[in-house]
């Protein structure tokens, strides 16, 4: 991964600690950055293969999609109020980045239903290439975001204020796939991050993560990437 700001321009003295937003990023990087050929690998015909690379892709996408309402709503309004004059743009762009991803989504989220019960060459080819389009969308966003937006927010937004954003995200995710996707956060996470994130849990979910989490995730890679 390149161009990322540095840890200290992310967290420090007087500065509000957004480092889980690069790991929120890294998780999606490492969950779909081989999506197209998961999509391309499957034979024609293959529905039960065809059905589990969709799964992924729908829930991975669903995240997806939560993560960045989040931004929208409480983000983005937020920094708008506050940056000076010259950075408005910058808040602007990640908008609009969000508006092209999504409008990709759109398209994707659209091509995996009919791939899924009739998995032909021709749908397989069409999901392929849309799902690398995304991808490249997304990096392009998510470098952005963590080299230019994610120090003005470490400046401007308070501490309170931007967990209640990591909070919304967390609400979305289904419990069940809860440990599983922790445990793709603590493949990719600094451990001081992943510390941070397991004291704000009860105790009994703190201890669950930590016996189910990793396994979880390997079970799920296992399933998904090594078949």
């Amino acid at each position: 991964m390149t161009n990322k700001a540095t840890p200290g321009a992310l967290h420090g003295p007087g500065l509000t600690d957004v480092r889980d937003m690069v790991m929120a990023h890294d998780a999606f990087r490492r969950a779909l950055r081989s999506s197209a050929s998961l999509v391309s690998a499957v034979n024609e015909g293959d529905r039960k293969r065809a059905g589990v690379v969709a799964g992924h892709l729908e829930l991975m996408l669903g995240l997806l999609v939560h993560h960045h309402e989040g931004e929208d709503a409480l983000l983005w309004p937020m920094l708008l109020q506050r940056v000076p004059e010259e950075l408005a743009p910058l808040v602007r762009l990640m908008q609009s980045q969000h508006e092209a991803v999504h409008g990709m989504l759109d398209e994707v989220t659209a091509l995996i239903p009919p791939w899924r019960v009739n998995p032909t060459s021709a749908a397989r080819s069409r999901l392929a290439d849309r799902v690398e389009h995304l991808l490249v969308l997304l990096e392009e966003h998510l470098r952005d975001e963590e080299k230019h937006l994610l120090p003005v927010a470490a400046r401007t937004v308070t501490q309170p204020e931007w967990d209640a954003v990591a909070e919304r995200n967390l609400k979305s995710l289904p419990p069940s796939k809860a440990p599983m996707v922790f445990g793709l956060f603590m493949e990719v996470g600094d451990p001081e991050i992943i510390a941070q994130q397991l004291v704000k849990a009860p105790a009994p979910v703190r201890l669950l993560l930590r016996l189910t989490a990793r396994p979880a995730w390997r079970r799920y890679q296992a399933r998904v990437f090594d078949a």
